[in-house]
């Protein structure tokens, strides 16, 4: 097997992968709200955020490969996939820079004063809770575990892989679709759709019409949701995951046709707004006395960042072969196949 073809595989696997063990963990997550509904949210936060950032991120990858639009009637179809890369500096937080409510206090022997986050090393920190500041641990509980994907593979991916369809319209217009149907992913059930316009704008740039490079503008939105069944680790009822992304690019494409490749470049803007929320009731020892908790963690992430991209596409008749790099706040790779006809 070609050496970039070995990569690729091992990088739908890991994102696979990434997304798999990221809803096991998610049964886990509730350990944290052992410390309150307040400090375990922060705790939430902190270990679900490099995930969270990275996966809205990955959401804005694949919307283009050319910023050539198709004549009315024409078409295409293409599989992508968009690893983004996590820095290292992701893998651990300082639970002591989120300003605990109550006296909370943290062990791990692998990494003393670190914590991992989703994506950090399989190591275990114990968390202890002081409610009355006697010195004296009212109660303590095991935190998650990282997923310890970068021990495996050097570097930690997040993304989804993506289908999607291109219509031509009239006035040098695309629509384009891309979906993945209600599915089921261990515990979680996840759905995404997404539509995207591009638009020809050299056609309206007096002056340009007849130079040999297209360009246009995109916008594309997608919106993924999944919902995680939390039944099992704690007493209670209804208990579930829900997590939402919504994100959003606009972007300016420039792209060049030489033979059967074709370059092509954008610039932009990504915006992103995730909601995440654990909900149900829930039975076990907060600070040391039994309680239940009803709908105890929600919150909200926003990520935005200009974006640059920079790529290539192979031409071979009426299928293409392409991939870009995407700078920005997460960097990405996209890596895709697919048809096109007109």
């Amino acid at each position: 097997m070609n050496k970039r073809v070995k990569i690729l595989f091992v990088l739908i696997l890991a994102i696979s992968s990434s997304i798999s063990s990221f809803a096991q963990n998610e049964d886990d997550l509730v350990r944290f709200l052992q410390a309150g509904k307040e400090d375990g949210g922060k705790l939430i936060t902190a270990y679900i955020n490099p995930f969270v950032e990275g996966f809205s991120y990955a959401l804005n990858g694949g919307w283009f490969h050319t910023a050539k639009v198709h004549k009315l009637g024409g078409f295409n179809f293409n599989f992508s996939v968009t690893p983004v890369f996590v820095p290292k500096s992701k893998d651990f937080f300082d639970p002591e820079s989120l300003n605990f409510s109550n006296d909370v206090t943290f062990t791990n022997t692998s990494n003393p004063g670190k914590a991992p986050t989703i994506f950090g090393p399989k190591n275990q920190t114990t968390y202890a809770i002081d409610v009355d500041e006697d010195g004296q641990s009212d109660v303590s509980f095991d935190g998650p575990r990282g997923l310890g994907i970068r021990d495996a593979i050097k570097l930690a991916p997040v993304g989804t892989p993506m289908a999607q369809v291109g219509i031509g319209l009239i006035k040098g217009t695309d629509l384009t679709f891309r979906i993945i149907p209600k599915s089921k992913l261990g515990s979680t059930e996840l759905n995404l759709i997404g539509f995207g316009l591009r638009h020809d704008i050299k056609q309206h740039i007096p002056g340009i019409k007849m130079l040999p490079f297209d360009l246009s503008v995109m916008a594309g939105f997608t919106t993924f949701k999944g919902v995680t069944d939390l039944s099992g680790e704690f007493d209670g009822s209804n208990q579930e995951a829900v997590y939402k992304f919504n994100a959003f690019l606009f972007q300016a494409l420039v792209s060049k046709k030489l033979a059967f490749v074709t370059f092509f470049g954008g610039v932009g803007y990504n915006g992103i707004k995730t909601t995440a929320d654990i909900k149900g009731t829930y039975e076990f020892p907060v600070n040391g006395v039994e309680a239940t908790m009803t709908n105890p963690y929600s919150a909200t992430f926003k990520n935005n960042s200009m974006r640059m991209d920079v790529g290539m596409r192979i031409n071979i008749l009426a299928f293409y072969l392409y991939g870009n790099y995407s700078l920005q706040e997460y960097s990405a790779v996209t890596a895709g196949l697919g048809f096109t006809f007109r």
